[in-house]
């Protein structure tokens, strides 16, 4: 018999009742569920219960069966175990459902077999979940065991059945401050904080504020506003008369930094002793006719009503506030609060006011220091005195020198008043520390670019970039950036290997902390306006450079198709063909039908020896039919093997003989092949006269409104070949062709100005410039 089956009686019982894997997450979620669970549910004044239920609250067992079991109880406190055991299976058998005989078969085994005890003990808990004493019993055993996440559970799952009973939320909260060092416990003990405070009984006045403020202070110090608002009025429900002015003072802090004002005039009424005149207009604004101020008001709430105030922006209400408080009340001892009140002020911009409270602070022997002077000289920008806000700034880095938030504003101001110089040795102290202050970086780089300090103005580039992209220093390292689907972690490494392999010293990536970081759309538009400027000036290389460390941001991900675009443009100025043809065959996989991209590969291909761009063309025409922009691209095959596009196209012709799009195609590769010099002259004559038919051909399947373009290639074709006299004569069709044409289709391109350059090209090889000057004064010159 297998060692869990008892007598007749197969049991299968998980010892590790709480899995591995996804306890700590289900405690976690039940956690999160008890502290939002009825918090607006009204408490009642019932003392704390002296102790849990200690037997089943209601038994299922009926009066034979409870014989039974009584009788069972007898025969095993009297040592007859084997028979009590039988009794208890009987039980069982008639009444699966009650928890009576699993406790009695679990005391059976206490001292005998562990693992058998708690097995019966987890069956009497599951079948009476809301007995306190056997949740507690689990809880200790698992503790026993060094399971304290399973020890967490159970306590969790009492205070699930059991919410009032204050001993399972205190023995939880006693273990999970043993892990509170770990931040999920840390988390969890603040959520099992608010759960006890959420049930503790009204007597218990004390501990509820203790509790809710230890969990409140924490929540404000993870910027978590919300919840701590919502903890905060877990004593406005339950006690309302025992709230301490530091829950009010806090409530009030937290209600005002999220603007939740409504809810700010009802502490103030209900708890401050305020009177209010107000109305409440569509959009819920508060308009704020009159109040009256309790007498003896504490300092504390006063400064809270002032600020309630400035963001209400009701200057006419706390301007005379703010004069009392400036005479009444020390400076030296509440400077503090002089201080919140003109941060509020600055956030309203508001300077006046503030410059009321900030010219006691700076002056003061307690509170004049670096950040109270660096407000001072905000506030004074603000009053557009200026001279005195450099002063103030100054001020700020000779008692703080590695304050670096004062450089950005004192660098504004000085290159505002003209002193670039003077800004710059300023903006410069900022490279110094570990800290890189990217507001100030971007002032620099807008400085030098004014003084024209390019050297400058790259390294200060080079360093924004470098926060999130790799800095290329050669060109091998071009081809590693453009590897797809390789992660920045791949590619700085192949990175590293290349400069190994050149001897050069590993690198490392920059480690400074980065603070005022614009957003990404701010930067990728700024990275764009440095890109232009690199092209303005004509410096391709640099262009390059920094376009392809756009490719290796970890910033710019969303941006990556975009900075494809610029990288390509950047090779094609800087005449880099190789990387600009990887980089269009890679956009044209994703986009085979966009006409500029074939265009773009139209260009490239037109100035290089490399044939990569032919298996992409050929692997096309194998899959869809040709079309325009890929005749374009395919134009440079001959270049590679000009029999190639012949034979592509004949069969295409053949199979749309009546097609002039296929038969113009074919008659463009004759041409290309026509000018070969291994074609010998037989062959020539032959291909002329292929290539005459094949362009009479299209051009006698166009249709009317069609005649200027078969006109403009017929002339260029005989202009191609020699032909000077038909050239001439097609070029002057292009110049008959009516423009009613032309205004019914506003969007097709007019060809006389094409013609008419090529045709004065004529007159002057030969020699006929009279002609020549009068094609150019009629028809192009505006």
């Amino acid at each position: 018999m297998d060692s869990n089956e008892a007598d007749g009686i197969p049991i299968h019982i998980e010892v590790a009742d709480v899995p591995s894997t996804s306890g700590f997450q289900d405690i976690e979620e039940g956690l999160q569920a008890e502290s939002y669970e009825d918090y607006e549910s009204e408490t009642t004044d019932k003392e704390r219960p002296s102790a849990p239920v200690r037997g089943p609250a209601s038994s299922k067992l009926d009066a034979t069966l409870k014989g039974l079991m009584g009788e069972a109880n007898l025969r095993y406190a009297r040592g007859d175990i084997e028979t009590a055991k039988r009794m208890c299976f009987e039980v069982i058998r008639q009444c699966p459902e009650a928890s009576e005989p699993y406790l009695t078969l679990a005391q059976m085994y206490e001292n005998v077999n562990i693992k058998k005890y708690k097995g019966y003990l987890l069956l009497a808990c599951h079948l009476e979940p809301s007995n306190a004493v056997l949740v507690s019993r689990i809880a200790e055993l698992c503790v026993q065991e060094n399971n304290i996440l399973g020890a967490i559970r159970w306590y969790s799952r009492g205070i699930k059945h059991q919410p009032k009973d204050i001993e399972l939320h205190l023995k939880r909260l006693e273990l999970l401050k043993q892990k509170e060092a770990d931040m999920e416990y840390k988390k969890m003990v603040l959520v099992a904080k608010t759960t006890l405070a959420n049930n503790l009984p009204p007597s218990d006045h004390e501990m509820i504020v203790s509790l809710v403020m230890e969990v409140a202070k924490e929540r404000f110090h993870q910027k978590d506003y919300i919840r701590a608002i919502e903890v905060l009025k877990i004593p406005l429900r339950k006690i309302p008369n025992k709230i301490t002015k530091d829950v009010i003072n806090m409530i009030l802090e937290l209600l005002l930094i999220c603007e939740r004002y409504l809810e700010c005039l009802d502490i103030f009424t209900q708890y401050c002793g305020f009177e209010f005149d107000i109305s409440i207009m569509e959009d819920n604004k508060i308009v704020m006719n009159a109040f009256k101020i309790p007498e003896n008001l504490e300092i504390d709430l006063k400064t809270h009503f002032i600020i309630f105030l400035v963001k209400l922006t009701t200057e006419n209400m706390y301007s005379p506030l703010i004069d009392k408080m400036l005479i009444e009340d020390d400076v030296e001892l509440f400077g503090d609060l002089y201080l919140d009140i003109a941060d509020a002020l600055l956030a309203k911009s508001d300077y006046t006011e503030a410059l009321k409270l900030l010219i006691p602070l700076v002056k003061s022997k307690r509170y004049s220091q670096a950040a109270v002077w660096l407000k001072y000289g905000e506030c004074l920008t603000g009053c557009k005195l200026d001279d005195m806000a450099i002063e103030a700034y100054y001020t700020v880095m000779t008692m703080a020198p590695s304050h670096i938030e004062v450089l950005y504003p004192l660098g504004k101001l000085l290159i505002e008043q003209g002193k670039k110089e003077e800004a710059m040795m300023v903006l410069n102290k900022d490279l110094t520390g570990n800290v890189l202050d990217v507001a100030i970086l971007l002032e620099k780089i807008k400085l030098m670019e004014q003084l024209e300090d390019w050297d400058g103005y790259w390294k200060a580039v080079e360093l924004l970039l470098s926060r999130h992209s790799i800095v290329l220093k050669h060109y091998e390292e071009l081809r590693t950036v453009l590897a797809q689907g390789k992660t920045f972690q791949e590619k700085l490494t192949s990175i590293r290997s290349i400069r190994a392999f050149r001897g050069e010293p590993p690198f490392a990536l920059p480690s400074f902390t980065c603070t005022r970081e614009p957003s990404v759309e701010e930067e990728f538009e700024i990275f764009r306006r440095i890109l232009q400027k690199a092209k303005d000036l004509k410096q391709y290389g640099t262009l390059q450079k920094y376009a392809f460390m756009g490719l290796s941001s970890k910033r710019f991900i969303r941006y990556y198709h975009q900075l494809l675009i610029l990288a390509l443009y950047s090779c094609i100025y800087n005449n880099d063909r190789y990387h600009a043809i990887t980089i269009v065959k890679y956009l044209l996989l994703k986009n085979s039908n966009n006409n500029l991209l074939w265009n773009l590969l139209n260009h490239i291909v037109a100035t290089t020896q490399d044939f990569r761009h032919i298996r992409l063309i050929e692997r096309r025409l194998s899959h869809e039919r040709l079309n325009y922009h890929l005749m374009l691209a395919n134009n440079q095959i001959p270049f590679g093997n000009s029999l190639v596009a012949i034979n592509i196209y004949t069969k295409e012709f053949k199979k749309n003989n009546n097609s002039p799009f296929y038969a113009l195609l074919l008659g463009i590769a004759c041409l290309q092949h026509y000018f070969y010099t291994g074609v010998d002259k037989a062959k020539r004559k032959l291909l002329a006269e292929l290539i005459s038919y094949l362009f009479h051909h299209y051009g006698k399947l166009r249709t009317r409104q069609a005649d200027q373009e078969v006109f403009f290639n017929l002339g260029r074709l005989y202009q191609q070949l020699g032909v000077s006299y038909l050239a001439e004569y097609y070029y002057k069709k292009v110049f008959e062709v009516s423009n009613e044409m032309l205004d019914k289709y506003p969007d097709a391109l007019d060809l006389k100005r094409h013609a008419a350059y090529n045709l004065h090209l004529l007159y002057r090889h030969s020699g006929n410039m009279i002609a020549a000057r009068k094609v150019l004064y009629e028809y192009i010159v505006v």
